[in-house]
């Protein structure tokens, strides 16, 4: 059976513990030959919650690794270790995501799809992306009736509506970071060194403007720019749709826009 690695990074976990509870059901649900693989950056008193977190898949019988650092280093440090847990348990494909995200059903047709046939970083339409594909995968631009909510029973009818209509459709296009899914074997061929799948920390941007957090964003606009140079292609499937909430674990007072709290 194909296997397919979630990445699931956390961050002052036992604050947020409804969103990655959510998260992981969701993957398990939905996802044929499924592994979540969480990699936790410096959550005190991490040991007596991760006992919590391996119950809580083992109730719904999901495969899970799970990897703690006791200090916090970024985000950018969490998906390369995430990257090489995926690598070491031979998953096929890999998904580079967040915590914060609801997985619908059949969300990985049209992504896998799309990797089998010629790119090699994909990612799905959501209500929150991002600003590194400049709003191709808004999903408002795709489903015009879309309205905000985390109901699971709406967004799964949200995702079979546009697997009807998009099924094999697909942008070329950079994919925004809360959710990038690539092969393994792309990963491990467009790794930055031979340690690191992305760039342990980007100071400046593309217009040498200094990034105000270097070891947390613009890792996905390296990897991809570099990906890009050796003809390594990604793109937006039309027919795939994952929930993002988006930033919660930099709190409410980033929360703005088409951006959704529980």
């Amino acid at each position: 059976m194909t296997k397919i690695g979630y990445i699931c990074p956390t961050y002052n976990a036992k604050q947020l513990d409804s969103y990655t509870r959510t998260a992981l059901y969701s993957f398990a649900a939905t996802t044929p030959g499924g592994v979540a693989v969480i990699v936790d950056d410096g959550t005190p008193d991490w040991d007596s919650y991760e006992q919590e977190l391996r119950n809580f898949a083992q109730s719904f019988n999901l495969p899970v690794e799970i990897f703690h650092y006791p200090e916090n280093g970024g985000l950018t440090r969490s998906w390369n270790q995430g990257l090489s847990i995926c690598e070491h348990l031979g998953v096929d494909y890999a998904i580079a995501s967040n915590n914060d995200v609801i997985f619908t059903d059949k969300w990985w047709m049209g992504l896998v799809h799309a990797l089998d046939n010629g790119y090699h970083m994909a990612g799905p339409l959501s209500n929150a992306a991002g600003v590194t594909a400049k709003g191709t995968q808004d999903v408002w631009n795709h489903f015009d009736s879309y309205r905000l909510t985390d109901d699971v029973v709406y967004l799964n009818e949200v995702s079979s509506a546009l697997i009807g209509k998009n099924l094999g459709k697909v942008v070329s296009s950079p994919v925004n970071g809360f959710f990038q899914m690539a092969k393994m074997d792309s990963w491990k061929a467009g790794m930055y060194d031979s340690n690191h799948f992305y760039r342990p920390v980007n100071l400046y941007n593309s217009k040498g403007h200094k990034n105000q957090t270097p070891l947390m964003t613009l890792n996905e606009d390296e990897l991809q720019g570099r990906w890009a140079r050796n003809n390594m292609r990604s793109c937006i499937c039309l027919s795939s749709f994952i929930f993002h909430y988006r930033a919660v674990t930099r709190g409410d007072k980033y929360k703005r826009g088409k951006w959704y709290r529980k």
